[in-house]
């Protein structure tokens, strides 16, 4: 058996789940929990709005690091900021830690998703879009560099990602690649059903314009130029075969035939 990690830290972007799943891994292993955040304010006597408008994000950031060095050999699961890597000496520390550092690594749709879940509307209205973005942009990169492990979080419960974590450390080393991929299939797979679910709802937009225009449902034509294209785009793949392509498609296209029928019959 691997030896299960004195101190697990968990990073990740604003959003990510890192204090609720924190907390279920220590739910589930019977373990303690800390979240930075609360340290930084234990530590300061003040909340963390009170600290900003007193001391500043310098301020902050200078207890963020000191609750960082000092939680290094903490017995169980630490969650940290969103922020944590936005200071050179906190990505040494985290680079050089004891601590297994595990990365919640979502996407912005998702991140943004369970913001607004967290009823954090008024932060997301203070960033736009592509400043969200642009931020997210920059910290991921950093968030790798000081993992161990990457899990994936999109599509998954905190429950279910923090099964994942203790099943992680409750396997052989030979089996903890194997399971960081699995992670990694998992996920893929949600994206996969997710386009598809966005792409059954542009189908019934093309219904409506059809409907208005008196266009035909099947237009054969089209459906079988893009298995053509399709092929040509991935002929040097060997695992995204002319087979796939023609079963995948006239899956796609069934689905699509009989969402447009239903649309133009009410």
């Amino acid at each position: 058996m691997s030896k299960e990690p004195d101190t697990l830290m968990l990073v990740g972007f604003m959003g990510a789940g890192k204090t609720t799943v924190g907390k279920e891994i220590a739910r589930q292993h019977h373990s303690k929990f800390i979240d930075i955040d609360s340290e930084i304010e234990r530590e300061a006597g003040m909340s963390i709005r009170a600290i900003f408008q007193e001391y500043g994000e310098s301020g902050f950031r200078d207890l963020e690091t000191k609750v960082l060095a000092n939680v290094q050999t903490f017995d169980g699961i630490v969650a940290t900021g969103g922020g944590v890597v936005e200071r050179e000496d906190n990505m040494t520390i985290l680079h050089e830690s004891p601590a297994t550092v595990i990365y919640l690594h979502g996407n912005l749709e998702s991140t943004i998703g369970r913001l607004l879940i967290e009823g954090q509307r008024p932060l997301l209205e203070e960033k736009s879009a592509a400043e969200f973005f642009r931020l997210w942009a920059q910290r991921d990169p950093k968030y790798q560099s000081v993992a161990n492990f990457m899990v994936e979080t999109i599509g998954k419960t905190p429950e279910r990602i923090a099964a994942e974590i203790v099943a992680l450390f409750s396997s052989n080393e030979d089996e903890l690649a194997l399971l960081q991929l699995r992670s990694e299939i998992d996920a893929f797979d949600r994206q996969i059903f997710g386009v598809i679910e966005n792409r059954m709802q542009t189908v019934e937009a093309v219904a409506k314009y059809k409907e208005k225009f008196g266009m035909p449902t099947v237009q054969q034509g089209r459906m079988t130029k893009m298995r053509e294209l399709l092929k040509y785009d991935f002929e040097n793949s060997e695992d995204v075969t002319d087979d796939m392509i023609d079963k995948i498609m006239a899956i796609l296209t069934d689905a699509a035939i009989n969402k447009e029928n239903k649309q133009l019959k009410r």
